[in-house]
């Protein structure tokens, strides 16, 4: 009998899904290819954004024709956040991986001004609300798109220590947001904040190694520093240090969480990048720790030695 009415569930869910994707293609049956592949990314629906929609619309923001057309996509998506948490939390996600993948420069600058009136008015769901400041941040960010790639740790080679810190400043106040989204402790209900909680994440932690990268250009410089520029409040060398060692700290135990999110239950422990994550993407684990400490101390090497093209200095520093 249990065996029976577990079979109707399924036959039900199966059901429910077959309905749910009918109306979404008649939801979609008058737009252009980009704006339902916008819609589809973000539709309220129980499951996580589907990844291939979210894909299309990051490639489609690098393509110069067509980025008027995502952005129009975007921002009238986002002018429809705050009745239902879950398409917000999906439009944030989206505006996320186009942040961190594609062209936001081009894209996202009606989005953002949508989505900062929202927060201002404070017309977004509460959980959804607590992220909202955090990806405005981040998508104002000139090295948005660059904090993620793995050569980005050596951007720091060869910068004089004024420009490291003036590079920094920026990184440390998203780092700081991100760690403390991350680890914030309330209950995740949903998949769709789940997955944009999940996504935060491995923003902080690629985050703290160019961070920890550029503090280690501070220290092997700290002694031949100008005393004005050590100890300048806000904004100091040391104050950097600081930042960076307190980083640190939430970095370990952000590691030491998202081993407990996989043994734990609900929505964060069935995502299915989790797992790439844990076994890819954490500081201290493996061949990725190898491989940022060894950037880490090739970066300060070279900034006591030649400086390298000055084109590889673009990354994460300040734009002129």
């Amino acid at each position: 009998r249990l065996g029976q009415e577990a079979a109707r569930g399924g036959e039900r869910t199966v059901m429910a899904g077959r309905l749910a994707a009918g109306l979404r293609n008649l939801q979609t049956a008058a737009m252009d290819e980009i704006s339902t592949a916008v819609f589809k990314a973000t539709t309220d629906d129980l499951f996580e954004p589907k990844e291939k929609h979210v894909v299309a619309v990051a490639r489609w923001s690098c393509e110069p024709e067509l980025q008027e057309q995502v952005a129009s996509a975007l921002a009238k998506r986002v002018s429809t956040c705050g009745a239902r948490p879950v398409t917000t939390a999906k439009t944030l996600f989206l505006l996320h991986r186009v942040a961190t993948t594609g062209e936001p420069e081009a894209i996202l600058g009606p989005s953002v001004a949508e989505l900062r009136s929202l927060v201002e008015r404070r017309s977004l769901p509460a959980a959804e609300l607590a992220y909202a400041p955090y990806i405005v941040g981040l998508c104002e960010w000139d090295d948005c798109n660059l904090f993620r790639r793995p050569d980005a740790p050596a951007c720091w080679r060869g910068m004089p220590l004024p420009a490291v810190l003036e590079g920094l400043r920026p990184l440390q106040a998203l780092a700081e947001q991100a760690l403390e989204l991350a680890l914030d402790a309330s209950e995740v209900t949903t998949p769709a904040v789940a997955a944009l909680r999940l996504a935060v994440a491995e923003d902080a932690f690629a985050m703290f190694l160019c961070e920890t990268a550029g503090a280690a250009v501070l220290q092997d410089g700290l002694l031949a520093a100008p005393l004005a520029l050590v100890n300048l409040r806000p904004g100091g060398l040391l104050e950097a240090l600081r930042a960076s060692n307190r980083h640190a700290e939430d970095a370990l135990m952000l590691q030491e969480a998202l081993g407990s999110w996989r043994g734990g239950s609900g929505p964060l422990a069935d995502l299915p990048h989790l797992d790439s994550v844990l076994k890819e993407g954490l500081p201290w684990s493996g061949s990725r720790a190898r491989v940022a400490l060894a950037t880490t101390a090739s970066a300060s090497a070279a900034a006591v030695r030649t400086p390298p093209p000055a084109a590889r200095n673009r990354r994460l520093a300040p734009r002129r």
